[in-house]
């Protein structure tokens, strides 16, 4: 299958007019700011619990970054915390789906189209999944993906970019085209893609199931959980533990692999102050949930957070 065919595909997979591939979900960021048509170093506004990998996207596109704090029922920014930090210098917000979890996109659009604001739906962590039943990926101005490492579709290469406006279309193929690191150049792993499109819906149903088991299974309340939905399909499943150094340190002397993702953007901006990000940062941990996370390593988990509080 050609790329236009891919990207036709991608397109119509998430209720687009447009869909282009890009080497990666941050080059994806920066091909939908630069088409964006705001202004060269106009503010951003992102999420402070986010890849940082964002951050450094807007950077090198040319823009300010603005932070805001978080929520800790949805790991997401939401509507009060854009309003928090919005003046009349920001162009732009970056709709992260925070681990995974879906933000409350459709307000943000609303505040967004209210103030003039571009939005870019960041769904690299979070396609496959729906809110109220409608695709991520398919919302706002621009919607980004990504294939990398560890994404729901995992090639260690790629990204798109996607959009309605053809305005915008011509924009970001006139940026791809002058603008050779961001060009998708390896068609060789073209079919593997679509074939993962193709299993994505049975990926995500797997990865719900492993979600579904972790919520049942654990429940002591030295370990916190975010309210839960049958509608989320987490990147990694999100708890947070008090005095995580700690067991972190235990389950590594049991040979059980939790992560520790994101340490909170504001400690980079040493004026800014968003608590439930820094909360997050200090205290989440991060189980796997992939479709291919073997049964046995989502009991030993279950079982070493078990073991931990029994001790």
């Amino acid at each position: 299958m050609a790329l236009i065919d891919t990207q036709q595909r991608l397109a119509s997979m998430f209720q687009r007019q447009h869909a282009i591939l890009t080497r990666s979900g941050s080059m994806a960021i920066i091909a939908a700011l630069n088409a964006s048509g705001i202004k060269q170093n106009s503010k951003v506004v992102i999420p402070a619990s986010c890849c940082p990998i964002v951050l450094f996207a807007i950077q090198l596109a040319g823009f300010e970054v603005v932070i805001a704090d978080v929520s800790l029922t949805s790991l997401s920014m939401e509507v009060e915390h854009i309003d928090a930090v919005y003046s009349e210098e920001v162009a732009a917000i970056i709709a992260v789906h925070g681990y995974g979890h879906y933000c409350d996109i459709e307000a943000i659009v609303e505040y967004a189209n209210n103030k003039n604001l571009i939005v870019i739906e960041d769904a690299c962590l979070a396609y496959g999944g729906y809110s109220n039943g409608k695709a991520l990926g398919s919302f706002g101005d621009f919607s980004v993906l990504s294939f990398g490492y560890d994404k729901p579709i995992n090639l260690g290469y790629g990204g798109a970019v996607l959009a309605n406006c053809t305005q915008f279309e011509l924009s970001l193929n006139q940026f791809i085209a002058d603008n050779k690191m961001s060009r998708f150049a390896d068609m060789s792993i073209l079919p593997t893609l679509n074939s993962e499109l193709e299993l994505l819906p049975n990926y995500m149903a797997k990865r719900k199931e492993n979600i579904a088991f972790l919520e049942r299974e654990i429940s002591h309340n030295a370990f916190i959980k975010i309210p839960f939905n049958n509608e989320l399909v987490y990147w990694r499943y999100p708890l947070l533990v008090k005095n995580r150094t700690h067991f972190l340190a235990y389950a590594e002397q049991k040979n059980v692999l939790f992560t520790s993702h994101y340490k909170s953007l504001s400690e980079l901006q040493t004026s800014v102050s968003c608590p439930n990000a820094e909360r997050i940062g200090n205290e989440m941990i991060n189980l796997f949930v992939r479709h291919q996370t073997p049964q046995r390593e989502l009991d030993a988990m279950v079982q070493c957070i078990n073991e931990y509080v029994a001790r």
